[in-house]
């Protein structure tokens, strides 16, 4: 047995939806409204999802009922856990619709896959809350409570591998023909169409910018590591970044792409082994010595930001502001330009002083930001640099 008890996402504001939502499964279940008995589950019938004579109103109804105190329990541990997190991010009427249409959706997928028996409970909405967690918050950790040797032990496991196990099986699962009482009475196929349309929901919101971008979305968990397999398939092949410079999409191919010395090449090499040791500052060092050799050095992409970041975390600050001024003058279109126009111009407006420069990227970065809190920080940092030019006026 393994329950979620818990996670290390800490939340901006109250889920007071999904609070409701709980308490409204709990006290439905106390008044009665369950199949612990016969006589409940007759109370009841007209109110499950009835694959025979399905009404709209079963689809809806059928997600608030649970046959039992361990059915409950369950599902709403695990509503618990996920739910306030997702209630945060997609806001409290935001959230209800979600969870309502993904309720509505595992009850479609559960009549049209395998639906043969009444269903009821709220675990196919909740695996649709789960499928967006999956989405929004790959990178937090879980706390889970593993039942070993009749001993509860907590584990704690990356949310990631945690909820995509989940959605596998109940895929599998579903592919086996395995749901309803073939199965103890488990819906899989609801819980896998749940899972599908979290997870495609969420990938949609976060597509058009309905829901504020960050770092921790799986849509930049994978462009991350589609961009790092690029970058070590690349070095470990002898990638030379300007005979082959738009494999990373830094700059536009040439017949008169310059042609690297011996001496720049082996710099250049040695950046690459550098990074790919994870030995960062000494690929800064070696990016000093290309610097002395060579005007206006640019390396490919990955590399370039690494060097500009380490530069920063080292106090480096006019040859971070250089790196970062190259790597946005040969990728205009980088996914997360804005936070390279942000870092630009906190080097210009906090510790450089160039203030008309730091101005002129801000405008920039609020252009391309969308995250609340980036776009106050652009606002605080662009009217303190506005007051110290009003000075020199």
């Amino acid at each position: 047995m393994i329950i979620p008890i818990h996670t290390d996402y800490k939340r901006q504001h109250t889920p007071w939806m999904n609070y409701l939502i709980v308490a409204v499964n709990i006290l439905l279940f106390v008044l009665g409204y369950n199949a612990s008995s016969p006589a409940h589950s007759a109370r009841i019938a007209e109110w499950m999802l009835q694959p025979d004579q399905p009404m709209m109103v079963q689809f809806f109804s059928s997600m608030f009922l649970h046959a039992s105190i361990a059915h409950l329990l369950g599902n709403m541990v695990f509503l618990w856990v996920f739910g306030n997190a997702v209630n945060d991010k997609f806001g409290q009427a935001g959230y209800l619709a979600f969870y309502l249409a993904g309720g509505l959706l595992a009850g479609i997928g559960y009549l049209v896959l395998s639906g043969s028996a009444p269903v009821l409970g709220a675990s196919g909405a909740i695996a649709a809350v789960a499928g967006a967690y999956l989405v929004l918050l790959p990178r937090t950790t879980i706390t889970l409570l593993v039942l070993l040797f009749y001993v509860f032990i907590p584990w704690e496991v990356s949310s990631l591998y945690f909820i995509l196990i989940q959605f596998v099986f109940e895929i599998f699962m579903t592919a086996k023909g395995f749901a309803g009482p073939a199965s103890g009475g488990i819906a899989y196929a609801a819980h896998a169409s749940g899972y599908l349309f979290g997870i495609a929901v969420s990938f949609l919101v976060l597509r058009i910018q309905a829901l504020p971008r960050d770092d921790y979305d799986l849509i930049h968990l994978l462009r991350d590591y589609v961009r790092r397999r690029k970058f070590k398939k690349l070095v470990a092949a002898g990638y030379d970044p300007f005979r082959h410079p738009t494999v990373f999409g830094d700059m536009e191919k040439t017949d008169d792409a310059p042609v690297t010395s011996p001496p720049e090449q082996e710099l250049r090499d040695n950046i690459a082994r550098a990074i790919t040791a994870h030995d960062i500052k000494q690929g800064v060092k070696q990016y000093g010595l290309l610097e002395a050799m060579v005007e206006n050095p640019v390396l490919p992409r990955t590399q370039q930001l690494d060097i500009a970041n380490q530069m920063m975390a080292d106090n480096q600050y006019k040859s971070a502001a250089r790196a970062y001024e190259r790597f946005v003058e040969h990728n205009p279109k980088y996914d997360e330009i804005g936070d390279i126009y942000l870092l630009l111009g906190l080097l210009y407006g906090r510790y450089l002083k160039q203030y008309q420069k730091a101005a002129a990227v801000l405008e920039l970065a609020t252009m391309h930001l969308h995250d609340e809190k980036k776009i106050a920080l652009v606002n605080t940092e662009l009217a303190a640099a506005n007051r110290q030019l009003d000075k020199f006026k």
